[in-house]
């Protein structure tokens, strides 16, 4: 698992995510969840704002990947916050892994794709 986040929780997320593999939020194995809240706690993140970070996410994996936007399922959100952000979670790394499949190339790679072509925050490049 990854051990630090040196740009944030994206980043984090999204390595921790292609070691982690498959996971069932709802199969009471809490590796995602306790994952999830070391890297929210690391880089400061609250739930909304991993909940709008994990929505981005999925927009850079999408265009990274070539994947269609159209025939990709959009995650609802909205319930619960913490809830929202498990479940997008675990969407993001199924997201992952069918990108990783459409392109040939491994998970791992394709992680440090997308985190190379996320967006700078504002927040990160105030230094906050």
């Amino acid at each position: 698992m990854v051990t630090s986040s040196p740009r944030g929780f994206v980043p984090a997320l999204l390595g921790g995510l292609a070691e982690l593999g498959p996971v069932d939020p709802f199969g009471g194995d809490l590796s995602l969840e306790l994952g999830i809240s070391v890297w929210m706690r690391r880089s400061g993140t609250s739930l909304l704002e991993a909940r709008d970070m994990l929505l981005e996410s999925r927009e850079v994996i999408l265009s990274a990947s070539g994947l269609d936007p159209a025939t990709e399922p959009v995650p609802l959100v909205g319930r619960s916050p913490r809830l929202d952000v498990v479940n997008l979670a675990a969407y993001v790394g199924n997201l992952l892994r069918r990108a990783s499949a459409a392109t040939g190339c491994s998970i791992g790679t394709l992680a440090e794709r997308v985190i190379a072509d996320l967006p700078e925050r504002e927040d990160a490049a105030l230094g906050a």
